[in-house]
């Protein structure tokens, strides 16, 4: 990749060290005449070219793959410097630097993007490259659904905030409503912070029936992947995902950033680069869904969740995230929480507690989250019977090994395994986890998985 700079004066040179610095290829062309001596070039290859002619960016050979920086005083200037570029190549990324407030851009398209001049200007300018392939990006699945008549946005068995407010903010890219583009699982929301943010934002879900999957014209899963759903769901046209991709599967398109906290983040940016203007509700399904997912910013967070978190706070309504947040405790959840909070097993500061079986698969994770908090417990594994699939939860402090690595090391492809450094989840039919560990007997099965845990925590320590 190549920086192309293209200054109408050398005046901003000295705004642009970081750009010109370091072992990128830089290659820099002023309209003006300039002594070389005065100005700190330190790599920056410079092209004696005129960079108001085309014949300058033909011989640069300058393609899409390149990226272009441009500044000029006057308005007119300006469109004399874009015009030979973009009749080159008409998709190169171009941020053009302004130094009037509120000046007006001078081209409505997706490649191009305007930027006040304001030290430091690097992860500004960075910033809006990664803006227009979102803009790109958005255009490909615009493209890919405008003759879909329904498509269905399908998150995980039970959803979370980060998947339903995704699921809203992917609908409003594409420019559709619940009719058009419902936001559906193939099991139902149990856990009751979530229930109120159904209620509180207005957030239609739809319980689909996997035999009628073939009624929708297309399938987007937001927060998920298809290997999660096995024989259920094997493919999907459009995903959006923060998790690792664990296998191979079709899409038409896919945008999948591990590096970031929450696919919420992911989806924010999208609607930020479109320059979509954020109802008070979708923002307010944003924020927590960013917030629930790092906890509070505080679990695998990317600076992108932070910059969407402070963009998307001023837009949401925290009265509504306080009551979605004060959710009450079923009996249920209560008697589960007791039981194993009374045979729970402290081992090499590894909390271990196994539930037995569950109502509802949530309040295993929940718990994870509550034992960590236990003093001397650096890790907690907590698991439970859910629809005769084997449940793990893992949590840990974060200084210490991935969690997401763990129980990949640990469990075969017959299960569900993966997540990040701090958190991971393990869903393993009972049947198989038997079969794998040959025993029959489920009194045994804390005791095998605490074997297995501490086999592999312990190894290259």
């Amino acid at each position: 990749m190549r920086y192309i700079v293209v200054l109408e004066t050398p005046f901003l040179v000295h705004c642009l060290q970081e750009f010109i610095s370091g072992e990128k290829e830089v290659v820099l062309l002023l309209k003006e005449d300039f002594p070389l001596k005065a100005v700190p070039l330190n790599n920056a290859r410079i092209c004696s070219e005129d960079p108001l002619k085309v014949s300058t960016y033909q011989k640069l050979m300058i393609s899409s793959e390149d990226r272009v920086i441009l500044h000029a005083f006057r308005r007119k200037t300006l469109e004399e410097m874009l015009k030979p570029i973009l009749e080159v190549c008409d998709r190169v990324p171009i941020v053009v630097l302004t130094t009037t407030a509120g000046e007006m851009p001078l081209l409505d398209q997706i490649n191009v993007s305007y930027l006040p001049i304001n030290e430091p200007l690097q992860k500004k300018i960075e910033k809006e490259w990664l803006y227009i392939r979102d803009r790109e990006w958005t255009c490909k699945i615009r493209e890919l659904t405008k003759n879909a008549e329904n498509i269905l946005i399908l998150t995980h068995d039970d959803p979370d905030p980060d998947a339903l407010a995704s699921g809203v903010a992917l609908r409003t890219l594409l420019g559709r409503n619940s009719a058009t583009a419902p936001i559906g699982s193939l099991g139902k929301v149990t856990r009751s912070e979530n229930l109120n943010m159904m209620q509180f934002l207005d957030i239609r879900h739809t319980i689909i029936d996997p035999q009628i999957l073939n009624n929708y014209s297309m399938i987007a899963m937001v927060d998920v992947q298809p290997p999660y759903f096995g024989d259920r769901v094997t493919k999907a046209d459009i995903i959006f995902d923060h998790h690792p991709q664990s296998a191979n599967y079709e899409s038409s398109f896919k945008d999948i950033r591990v590096e970031y906290g929450a696919t919420s983040t992911i989806l924010s940016e999208y609607l930020i680069a479109n320059n979509i203007k954020l109802s008070q509700r979708l923002a307010t399904a944003l924020l927590y869904g960013i917030k629930a997912d790092t906890l509070m910013l505080g679990r695998e967070v990317n600076p992108a969740d932070i910059e969407a978190f402070t963009y998307l706070y001023p837009l949401a309504n925290h009265n509504i995230i306080r009551r979605i947040e004060h959710p009450s405790l079923e009996l249920g959840e209560v008697n589960s929480f007791t039981k194993a909070l009374k045979k729970y097993q402290l081992v090499d500061k590894v909390l271990f507690a196994h539930i037995g079986r569950v109502q509802k698969e949530d309040i295993i994770p929940r718990l994870a989250d509550f034992c960590l908090q236990i003093a001397g417990a650096e890790w907690s594994v907590v698991s439970g019977l859910f629809r005769g699939n084997l449940v793990i939860s893992t949590r840990n402090v974060g200084y210490v090994k991935s969690a997401g690595e763990v129980v990949k090391r640990i469990f075969s492809d017959s299960s569900i395994a993966g997540g990040h450094r701090t958190m991971a989840k393990v869903a393993i039919p009972l049947k198989d986890f038997k079969k794998l560990l040959g025993f029959t007997d489920n009194r045994d099965i804390a005791n095998r998985i605490q074997e297995l845990f501490l086999k592999v925590l312990k190894e290259d320590t």
